[in-house]
């Protein structure tokens, strides 16, 4: 399985180099619409890490791997779980990308990148890349790369413009009835328990769709 994970890091290799631009590009982007670091430590590793899935399963295709791994004495269900925890490689590599151009910017006194990476900003990576990993590969799994293309830009534009727009709406409704329950809650809810539970949630959500992508393969046919 570790052979399988390794094989969708390097032939990735070159993309990885691109992950710091692609850092400051969502900073310098989204640094006037967003929360302060939130485009540097959280919208930018959920980039690279989408970007990094997608284009997993793209080389898989062009390169026929599924054809070449199933006639290996490789199980099925190895196969379904590397593509997985390739999902938190490709997350702990956007993570690290950005904390790198964020020490950058601090060191040489760039506005626009001061700031330090939080334990939320990360729970807000792990938990989005699990929604997203977790919708993404059992249709992945059930109809292959060519269905994908689509479905692909529509969740991560979900998963962009959702939070965004709550944090748009929250802030321009303070006074609305459900804004107030849910600030309170926040406020009276420690920042520990939010965060294990958010994970908590996220994970269970992972691990189901985990479950259900091996099924789906285990019943495919090549």
């Amino acid at each position: 399985m570790l052979n399988l994970i390794i094989k969708d890091i390097l032939i990735q290799k070159k993309t990885i180099i691109y992950a710091l631009l692609y850092t400051i590009f969502m900073e310098v982007s989204f640094s006037s619409i967003l929360p302060s670091g939130f485009g540097l430590y959280v919208m930018s590793p959920m980039v690279i890490t989408y970007l990094f899935i997608s284009l997993a399963v793209q080389y898989d295709d062009k390169n026929k791997s599924e054809i070449i791994l199933n006639s290996l004495p490789v199980k099925k269900s190895d196969i379904v779980i590397a593509k997985y925890v390739s999902t938190f490689v490709f997350g702990i590599v956007g993570i690290i990308s950005s904390i790198i151009v964020g020490f950058i910017g601090n060191t040489t006194g760039l506005l626009i990148f001061i700031g330090s990476i939080s334990t939320l900003d990360i729970v807000l990576v792990v938990m989005s890349i699990c929604i997203f990993s977790s919708i993404f590969y059992p249709v992945y799994f059930k109809f292959g790369v060519s269905r994908m293309k689509i479905f692909t830009v529509l969740i991560f534009m979900v998963l962009f413009f959702v939070p965004t727009s709550a944090i748009d709406y929250i802030n321009q409704n303070t006074n609305n009835s459900l804004v107030q329950k849910y600030i309170s809650f926040i406020n009276a809810t420690s920042g520990v328990t939010l965060n294990s539970l958010v994970l908590i949630i996220a994970l269970i959500l992972f691990l189901i769709s985990l479950m259900v992508s091996i099924r789906i393969y285990n019943n495919k046919e090549f």
